[in-house]
């Protein structure tokens, strides 16, 4: 008995004969089988195959809709379970002040009232209770800062600034969202110093940017404080000291913290050798620093900060220079750097840097983004409008260049001008072109609304002649008037009656030295006074 009839036997005996219907032997079951297969594939062509739906659909952030805030939306919580929560919270925050307290047979313990304050920020945070969550946060922060746990001590600072500015919202007035913002980069900063202490320079830069970035959050308004643009070029100097920036002179708050201030003669662009070797190893090397940079020199483009955004974009070549391994992101940091310096108004120094350092890299050379600065800078500097345009039209040549390039420096492109700084057009500056239509003659009832769009209305009447405008008053008729009483020779007469004679050479004393201006040697007294 074959292998197969065995294993048949054995099925057949626990789970029942075959059915007397496939009884008729192997040629008819393997009849039947095919047809079935043929009958099954010919139903699976006709039939729609269904699109395969990937796993993966990225990070996608759930916004709430209510009220337009952005927030993520938070599933709601029963009675039950607020209660329950807001007990746990309550538990914590007593163990935390317990291991805190001072007692005759034992002192505090910030280790331990540090995770009951993480704890009791936790529950907070499920309740969506921003504002408790964040005065725990930071009593955690101090906890861990008492026994020098650094890296949770900031973490802890970080949260808590974060939620410090979900907390303004625009019922408040400008006081309560001023000071918020004031603690918000507080926070920032000593997030800043405890990475400092574990010596991560590189965190401790990008919380000095989040930092100066905190004090414009939430501003109507583009234009920078004083405060807010001297914290954000301290945040460049943490990344690139100024005497290894290349643009380090285009700082415009504050001085250099590297340099010498007991050498006058020492500057950013003439450093001594102590100073090269203390800013260089300062330097902040690690991967991806120059991210919190860009995003920087963003925020100062919008702002219209032209100088201090190629101070940052200095910053963040001098970086990518210094790993050795940058091509694509070194590329378009130069075309960065061109742009900013053409906005500024400068193609000659455009050309040298394009000269000097951009095209001493070799990538560059073969790069999108070195045809693009160059295009640019030429038109500029031969002040051709034509080519000017050709450069950045979005359709050119040169359109994969600027798509590769930051929005905000993108849409400074252009502005860029000929002559001049870059600056944004002006819809009340702008005359709009005369219409002939017959509405526009007439003015009618849409003429209100021109008005209100600061367009200039057209002139109803012909010009004036010649002989109409000489006709017409000025307003300074009573002046001429009036000067024309006026002596014109007094000026001259009255020069005319001053006396010199005493200061004449050729006046002589009569000896008892009370002639002229005095004797000789009251002479020499006053030749010997050094006048400068």
């Amino acid at each position: 008995m074959s292998y197969k009839k065995t294993a048949s036997a054995d099925r057949d005996a626990l789970f029942g004969g075959v059915p007397a219907a496939t009884e008729g032997g192997r040629d008819k079951k393997k009849t039947t089988n095919r047809t079935a297969r043929l009958s099954s594939s010919t139903t699976e062509t006709a039939r729609p195959k269904p699109t395969a739906v990937p796993t993966n659909q990225g990070y996608r952030p759930q916004r709430g809709t209510a009220g337009g805030t952005g927030k993520k939306s938070q599933p709601s919580l029963s009675a039950e379970t607020q209660a329950q929560k807001r007990a746990e919270a309550e538990d914590y925050k007593a163990k935390a002040n317990k291991c805190m307290q001072r007692s005759f047979f034992g002192k505090p313990d910030p280790v331990a009232a540090s995770t009951f304050f993480k704890r009791a920020a936790d529950c907070y945070q499920i309740l969506q209770e921003t504002r408790l969550e964040q005065l725990y946060r930071v009593e955690s922060a101090e906890c861990n800062r008492i026994v020098q746990a650094w890296a949770s001590c900031a973490s802890d600072y970080t949260r808590a600034a974060e939620l410090m500015l979900e907390l303004i919202d625009t019922t408040d007035n400008g006081t309560d969202a001023s000071q918020k913002r004031r603690d918000a980069s507080k926070f920032h900063k000593q997030a800043a110093g405890a990475w400092t202490e574990m010596g991560e320079k590189s965190k401790a830069a990008a919380s000095q940017v989040q930092a100066a970035i905190a004090l414009n959050f939430g501003e109507e308004s583009t234009v920078l404080s004083k405060q807010a643009l001297q914290g954000m070029e301290e945040a460049i100097e943490a990344h690139v000291p100024d005497v290894l920036n290349p643009y380090g002179r285009y700082r415009q708050t504050g001085v250099s913290a590297f340099l010498d201030p007991e050498n006058a003669d020492e500057t950013v662009e003439q450093a001594s050798a102590e100073t090269l070797q203390l800013a260089s190893s300062h330097m902040v090397t690690r991967s991806y620093a120059h991210e919190p940079l860009n995003q920087l020199v963003a925020v100062l483009v919008n702002a219209g900060e032209y100088a201090s955004a190629l101070y940052a974009a200095g910053a963040v070549t001098a970086i990518l220079e210094k790993d050795g391994i940058s091509t694509l992101s070194l590329s378009r940091a130069y075309a960065v750097e061109t742009v900013l310096t053409l906005a500024l108004g400068d193609p000659v120094m455009a050309e040298q840097s394009f000269l000097s350092r951009h095209v001493q890299s070799t990538p560059y050379l073969a790069s999108r983004e070195c045809k693009l600065a160059e295009d640019l800078f030429r038109a500029v500097k031969t002040r051709d409008l034509d080519a000017l345009e050709e450069a950045r039209a979005v359709t050119g040549s040169n359109r994969a260049a600027l798509a590769n390039l930051d929005p905000a420096v993108r849409e400074l492109v252009p502005l860029l001008r000929l002559t001049g700084v870059a600056r944004k057009n002006v819809a009340s500056n702008a005359i709009p072109v005369a219409s002939t239509s017959a509405n526009s003659r007439r003015g009618g009832k849409n003429e209100p609304d021109r008005l209100q769009k600061n367009e200039i209305p057209e002139a109803t009447t012909e010009p004036a002649t010649l002989q109409e405008l000489s006709k017409m008053k000025t307003g300074y008729e009573k002046e001429v008037a009036e000067g024309a009483h006026l002596d014109g020779n007094a000026l001259a007469n009255e020069l005319d009656d001053l006396d010199f004679g005493a200061l004449d050479s050729d006046h002589e004393d009569d000896g008892d030295g009370l002639g002229g201006v005095g004797d000789d040697s009251d002479l020499e007294d006053d030749d010997d006074v050094d006048l400068r």
